[in-house]
């Protein structure tokens, strides 16, 4: 897949466009200082690139690192490419250069991303060793060894803790080797601790007791009830908790945005009550900071807010009293956020934002991640990914935009032949809908669950 370059003047940036993200938008990584990558999340594809071309005194200048990166992305042309471009007259065409990335390196680039992506909003927290082993892993066969790492030191003692508490010899190998791989990354850091890492995966032997994992069990047939039950509500009150609002990891993520969220508005009493699941470890002075409310975003106004408390120790609850009923509106949001000054969004931005969760709980369906619902089957995840990809489909429509309705049906088709997907709305849906989708198992700390 060819980008295209151009510099942009007024930020010092040369930006390499290829075909946008699609309907579950981008990963984004920034693998080393003043370049950063943008990869789709449905079809792994490289999408953009940035680079930061200007240097403190305004003169055309590439980072050592960002240089050293491209010429393995590009080709050994590509820095002084591109600082050709950058120091072209204004108004000159870029379009004679086309970019074309390595396909091995663009795809392990893309894993980690993607990797990263997934990890935010999971159900099991991003501190879960296997993140960061399945990371560390990935950084290494690239080239980022920093990052390797830090992850790697990350994982390396939780890990010793798990395979201390399981039987190793139901690890995937997958598993096994990934926590052979932070050893080996870990080894000149801590070397005690990776030589008893490694012992536990040799030993193997199968003694210990299998540990029951962590997180709560998850029910994937009652969420796709759940959402079935509700596939009426088009407009009303809507709800969603959007990781980008919050501190990382102070909520715990349901299986889709429907269960971020439990909302119960009682019209009556004019309240709406919210509650969320609290991550384990949660910074108590981080909750302390965030409010649940009611906005209209069609006039972008707060309407009612109201501070968590708790309920049980892993649940807290906000009781929003309401200025007038709900029904007096034809669309209305509750949102939380870590700053009462936040802006309101606009209907169209709830919506988009939305549909990319939607589109994260999808895939996620789509990978069947055994750990975090043991009882479920393949059918079952399924059923939740036809679900997610209809929501995800209805928020697009909602926000205008045909392309992305396009390719959220066509992924819904997938698990449901009887969904009926449109023609092309356009020559760029089109082409995105031509990539190759990503092929893969869930994600390690899924896979286990812990």
């Amino acid at each position: 897949m060819n980008l295209t370059p151009s510099f942009e003047r007024e930020i010092g940036q040369v930006i390499f466009e290829g075909l946008p993200a699609g309907v579950a938008g981008e990963a984004p990584l920034i693998p080393v200082p003043g370049l950063d990558l943008a990869f789709d999340r449905a079809d792994g594809r490289l999408c953009r690139v940035v680079v930061d071309a200007a240097g403190t005194d305004g003169s055309i200048a590439i980072g050592e690192q960002a240089a050293v990166m491209l010429i393995r992305l590009f080709g050994a042309e590509a820095p002084s490419v591109v600082s050709d471009i950058a120091t072209e007259p204004v108004g000159a065409s870029a379009g004679a250069h086309l970019f074309s990335p390595e396909p091995r390196l663009a795809g392990m680039l893309s894993n980690l991303a993607r990797l990263d992506a997934a990890r935010a909003t999971s159900p099991v927290a991003p501190g879960s060793p296997w993140w960061a082993a399945e990371a560390a892993e990935l950084a290494e066969h690239v080239g980022l060894h920093a990052r390797a790492r830090a992850e790697g030191h990350q994982a390396l003692a939780k890990l010793i803790e798990q395979l201390d508490s399981i039987n190793t010899s139901v690890l995937p190998e997958q598993a096994a080797q990934a926590a052979l791989a932070v050893a080996a990354i870990s080894a000149a850091d801590d070397p005690v601790a990776a030589t008893r890492l490694r012992e536990a995966i040799g030993g193997r032997s199968g003694l210990r007791p299998v540990a029951p994992p962590p997180i709560p069990e998850f029910d994937v047939t009652a969420e796709v009830e759940s959402l079935e039950k509700d596939r009426v509500r088009l407009g009303g009150l809507q709800w969603m908790l959007d990781p980008d609002l919050v501190p990382d990891w102070l909520f715990q993520p349901g299986l889709s945005p429907y269960s971020d969220l439990f909302v119960r508005y009682e019209g009556a009493k004019g309240q709406a009550m919210v509650e969320a699941l609290l991550a384990p470890g949660t910074d108590c002075g981080a909750l302390a900071r965030c409010l649940a409310r009611l906005v209209d975003p069609s006039v972008r106004r707060v309407l009612a807010q109201a501070a968590f408390t708790t309920v049980t120790p892993d649940r807290v609850r906000a009781e929003l009293q309401l200025p007038f009923p709900l029904d007096e509106l034809q669309e209305s949001w509750i949102e939380v956020v870590q700053d009462k000054m936040w802006p309101v969004r606009s209907a169209k931005g709830h919506r988009i934002r939305r549909a990319l969760r939607w589109a994260d709980a999808a895939l996620r369906a789509e990978r069947a991640p055994a750990g975090l619902a043991s009882q479920s089957n393949k059918e079952d995840w399924a059923a939740l990914a036809v679900a997610a990809w209809e929501r995800c489909r209805r928020d697009w429509e909602a926000a205008g935009d045909s392309d992305r309705v396009y390719l959220a049906a066509r992924r819904q088709a997938v698990f449901d032949p009887r969904v009926c997907v449109p023609q092309a709305p356009s020559v760029t849906a089109a082409d995105i809908a031509g990539q190759a989708p990503i092929a893969g198992p869930a994600y390690l700390a899924e896979i286990l669950g812990r």
